[in-house]
């Protein structure tokens, strides 16, 4: 299995030389240069899986034995499950009028991106130590991603992690959980701007491609294909605890930030999944926008009680947009170009194939969004964080529309109600509280602030230069 970029320029990538890098050279995002099939044996067999061995199951179509071996791979499997406080890593919960929630948010950070992270860190432990090399990896975060990627990473004596996050746009806990850890391979950066502004540190930072050689720069967002393979395994599980006869379509309701969940979900309907989606988001995104027609100007990004999902334009739909292209590269290299210069024009052939299997949800505002939490609770007893809530929202809207169907559905809840007590008190609902949480609340901090006037790139470069001579590189 190798892997090429979005935009055709790349090609024949190894899956050690995708996990440490970013971007690929020619700015595209790089996927699998073919995708496995799963038939509806190999889902059936699959049913009575813990989630462990799916995860092998499904990861090990994409790493081949050239990459890491079976034994092995099973170990980094191993290790990264086991930090989540639950036996089965990903409990489903049924709840009242037929609501499921996708509970992915056990681990260390307490929200979805610890699933991959998780791995991603062993990945990096595995591949570093047997090389010897020292690498710096770039985050960019709107929230979780952050919190998440230094979890998976803090400690380790071969890596230097730089965090970015949107100064006063995340929840207390969320800004806390970055900017207590205190490990020296740590560094925090809260910027003066929005999520898209500080997205586009990351683009410059690869698209400086002597930089990237020399100071061995990766990311473990999303826009790092590992994240979203290893992201593929909730979608097949879930599929699986709903459907096991794998004979039906499920709808799957995903709460969408920057859109590595339903690249995920994409690929997975590709290799066979029968699955659809629908994309909850609040008003800043403007995915809504672009499946009216096509067409879309970006603009500003106002604050809301959902933050990961306070963003403009969700970068991995460069990768949806490529497999719904025929995966045509120079067809993206147009559409980037125009997103690029803050318009979005998507050609009617990407555009329907796209809404064949994707729909979009906006909800109203933060009231909507408070009211669905409030509604949760008072039927469930069951705490929701804010960006669940717009996936639930959704569900409650079919609910009184009258448009429920007998197919399965469920929603992903992307992180636990513990990380937004703000927004839980503001709905009217007890806000839950957790030992784990206070400590993180009156821990000192380590942070450097990034003001408008200031070089963002630039400073962030030092730092990496510092540490890779640091390390003696």
């Amino acid at each position: 299995m190798k892997y090429r970029s979005t935009r055709g320029d790349v090609k024949g990538v190894s899956f050690k030389d995708l996990l440490l890098s970013g971007y690929a050279s020619d700015g595209g995002m790089l996927l699998p240069e073919s995708f496995p099939q799963v038939s509806t044996e190999s889902l059936r067999s699959w049913a009575g899986l813990t989630y462990e061995q799916l995860a092998y199951e499904v990861i090990s179509l994409f790493i081949t034995e050239e990459d890491i071996p079976a034994d092995d791979l099973k170990g980094v499997l191993q290790r990264a499950f086991s930090t989540f406080t639950v036996p089965d890593v990903v409990p489903l919960t049924h709840l009242a009028d037929g609501l499921t929630v996708v509970e992915l948010y056990h681990g260390r950070s307490l929200a979805f991106k610890d699933l991959a992270m998780s791995c991603m860190g062993q990945f990096y432990n595995y591949f570093l130590s047997k090389s010897k090399q020292h690498m710096n990896l770039v985050v960019c975060t709107s929230g979780d991603t952050g919190s998440s990627a230094i979890e998976a990473v803090r400690g380790m004596s071969q890596v230097d992690i730089m965090v970015i996050l949107p100064r006063d746009r995340c929840t207390v806990i969320q800004e806390r959980q970055m900017t207590t850890v205190l490990d020296s391979n740590v560094h925090v950066y809260r910027a003066d701007g929005s999520s898209d502004d500080i997205d586009i540190v990351v683009r410059k930072l690869f698209a400086d491609t002597s930089f990237v050689s020399t100071n061995n720069l990766g990311s473990p967002s999303s826009l790092n294909f590992a994240r979203i393979l290893i992201q593929l395994v909730h979608f097949f599980y879930t599929y699986l605890k709903l459907c096991p006869s794998a004979d039906k379509e499920v709808e799957l309701i995903l709460p969408t930030g920057g859109g590595g969940n339903v690249t995920a979900g994409t690929i997975t309907r590709k290799m066979g999944l029968p699955v659809r989606f629908v994309c909850a988001v609040n008003k800043n995104n403007i995915l809504s926008r672009i499946m009216d027609d096509g067409q879309c100007e970006l603009g500003e990004v106002e604050g809301t009680l959902a933050p990961a999902m306070d963003i403009q334009f969700a970068y991995n739909l460069e990768r949806v947009w490529y497999l719904c292209s025929g995966e045509d590269g120079d067809a993206i290299k147009k559409i980037m170009a125009q997103v690029d210069n803050n318009q979005v024009r998507i050609p009617a052939n990407i555009l329907n194939e796209m809404k064949s299997f994707v729909k979009v949800y906006t909800v109203s505002g933060d009231e909507e969004i408070k009211t669905t939490i409030s509604r949760c609770w008072r039927e469930n007893q069951y705490n929701i964080c804010p960006h669940t809530a717009v996936g639930v929202s959704y569900f409650y809207q079919k609910l009184s529309d009258g448009t429920n169907s007998s197919s399965p559905s469920a929603v992903l809840a992307t992180a636990s109600p513990l990380k937004f007590p703000e927004a839980i008190r503001a709905s009217g609902v007890p806000a839950p509280t957790s030992e784990k949480i206070e400590t993180v609340l009156s821990a000192p901090t380590r942070f450097v602030d990034l003001e408008k006037s200031q070089d963002w790139t630039e400073i962030v470069k030092q730092k990496m230069i510092e540490a890779t001579k640091s390390y003696g590189c």
